[in-house]
Protein backbone atom coordinates (compact mmCIF):
# COMPACT_ATOMS: atom_id res chain seq x y z
CA UNK A 1 0.00 0.00 0.00
CA UNK A 2 1.26 3.16 -1.35
CA UNK A 3 2.05 6.13 1.39
CA UNK A 4 -1.13 8.35 -0.05
CA UNK A 5 -3.45 5.05 0.58
CA UNK A 6 -1.92 4.61 4.28
CA UNK A 7 -2.88 8.40 4.70
CA UNK A 8 -6.17 8.36 3.01
CA UNK A 9 -6.82 5.14 5.13
CA UNK A 10 -5.94 7.15 8.32
CA UNK A 11 -7.82 10.34 7.36
CA UNK A 12 -10.85 7.74 7.03
CA UNK A 13 -10.47 5.78 10.78
CA UNK A 14 -9.28 8.67 12.69
CA UNK A 15 -9.80 11.77 11.49
CA UNK A 16 -9.41 13.28 14.79
CA UNK A 17 -5.23 11.74 14.57
CA UNK A 18 -4.47 13.91 11.57
CA UNK A 19 -1.92 16.76 11.71
CA UNK A 20 -2.45 19.87 9.27
CA UNK A 21 0.27 18.84 7.75
CA UNK A 22 -0.89 15.38 6.87
CA UNK A 23 -4.16 17.01 5.50
CA UNK A 24 -2.30 19.45 3.35
CA UNK A 25 -0.14 16.26 2.00
CA UNK A 26 -2.98 13.96 1.41
CA UNK A 27 -4.72 16.91 -0.60
CA UNK A 28 -1.66 17.67 -2.46
CA UNK A 29 -0.90 13.95 -3.40
CA UNK A 30 -5.00 13.70 -4.85
CA UNK A 31 -5.19 16.94 -7.01
CA UNK A 32 -6.51 19.10 -4.65
CA UNK A 33 -4.40 21.52 -2.65
CA UNK A 34 -5.11 23.73 0.31
CA UNK A 35 -4.38 27.67 -0.63
CA UNK A 36 -3.57 29.93 2.21
CA UNK A 37 -6.47 32.65 2.48
CA UNK A 38 -5.89 34.72 5.61
CA UNK A 39 -6.89 32.40 8.31
CA UNK A 40 -8.36 30.20 6.70
CA UNK A 41 -7.28 27.58 3.79
CA UNK A 42 -9.24 27.11 1.00
CA UNK A 43 -9.89 23.76 -1.00
CA UNK A 44 -11.25 25.04 -4.85
CA UNK A 45 -13.36 22.04 -5.91
CA UNK A 46 -13.17 21.47 -10.12
CA UNK A 47 -17.46 22.00 -9.77
CA UNK A 48 -16.71 25.19 -8.60
CA UNK A 49 -17.89 24.58 -4.65
CA UNK A 50 -14.91 25.00 -2.36
CA UNK A 51 -14.05 23.43 1.27
CA UNK A 52 -12.72 26.49 3.77
CA UNK A 53 -10.58 24.52 6.26
CA UNK A 54 -9.20 26.83 9.16
CA UNK A 55 -5.88 25.91 11.01
CA UNK A 56 -5.59 25.51 14.87
CA UNK A 57 -2.01 25.38 15.31
CA UNK A 58 -0.85 21.55 13.49
CA UNK A 59 -4.29 20.19 14.93
CA UNK A 60 -7.13 20.10 12.81
CA UNK A 61 -10.90 19.69 13.46
CA UNK A 62 -12.56 15.71 12.06
CA UNK A 63 -15.03 17.69 10.16
CA UNK A 64 -12.22 19.52 8.10
CA UNK A 65 -11.33 16.14 7.66
CA UNK A 66 -13.74 14.63 6.40
CA UNK A 67 -14.79 17.68 4.11
CA UNK A 68 -10.99 16.55 2.57
CA UNK A 69 -11.30 13.01 2.17
CA UNK A 70 -15.09 13.52 0.48
CA UNK A 71 -13.90 15.59 -1.96
CA UNK A 72 -10.61 13.36 -2.65
CA UNK A 73 -13.31 10.65 -3.22
CA UNK A 74 -15.35 12.92 -5.33
CA UNK A 75 -12.35 14.47 -7.40
CA UNK A 76 -9.37 13.17 -6.51
CA UNK A 77 -6.47 11.91 -9.09
CA UNK A 78 -3.19 10.51 -7.49
CA UNK A 79 -0.24 12.97 -8.93
CA UNK A 80 0.42 9.67 -11.50
CA UNK A 81 -2.37 10.38 -13.09
CA UNK A 82 -2.37 14.04 -13.23
CA UNK A 83 1.00 13.56 -14.97
CA UNK A 84 -0.06 10.77 -17.20
CA UNK A 85 -2.41 12.96 -18.56
CA UNK A 86 0.05 15.42 -19.10
CA UNK A 87 2.69 13.47 -20.98
CA UNK A 88 -0.39 11.88 -23.35
CA UNK A 89 -1.39 15.62 -24.01
CA UNK A 90 2.33 16.13 -25.49
CA UNK A 91 2.30 13.56 -27.86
Amino acid sequence: MAKKDKLLAKARSSPQNISFQELETLAERYGLPLQPGGSHYIQRLPDGTKNTIKREGDRIQRWYVRDVVEAIDMFGRTNEEVSDEGENGES
